[in-house]
């Protein structure tokens, strides 16, 4: 992970809003730092209104999320989180799809496991 103070972070070199397809319509990340070296992430995701997850998603690392603003709703239960919901999910735990009726932002961290600590 890179070591820098206080900046607006969408000056930082390379750190924009980028649409993510692969997610579903509607949605962007800006990645706030990386470790390329073994995948730790940190980023921050926005639904805007009416956005739609393509799928169920399934990943093999540890994944914290926290709404700062809007709501997320999932898909599969029908229930609605809103801002300052909290979210843990370990490897191999199979989330979304989510949707967001006001739009949402999430602060998220992506963590990875070794192979031994993969559920």
């Amino acid at each position: 992970m890179e070591q820098f103070e206080f900046h607006p972070a969408a000056t930082h070199p390379g750190r924009t809003w980028l649409e993510k397809a692969s997610l579903g319509s509607k949605i962007e990340e800006m990645i706030l730092n990386e470790d390329p070296t073994n995948g730790r992430r940190t980023l921050l995701q926005r639904h805007e209104p009416g956005s739609l997850d393509a799928k169920e998603s399934l990943h093999d690392y540890i994944e914290e999320i926290f709404i700062v603003e809007g709501d997320l709703g999932d898909k599969r239960t029908g229930l609605i989180y809103e801002k300052g919901y909290y979210a843990y999910r370990k490897p191999g735990m199979v989330h979304g799809p989510f949707f967001s009726e006001k739009g949402c932002l999430m602060f998220i961290t992506c963590t990875p496991v070794e192979e031994g600590e993969k559920v």
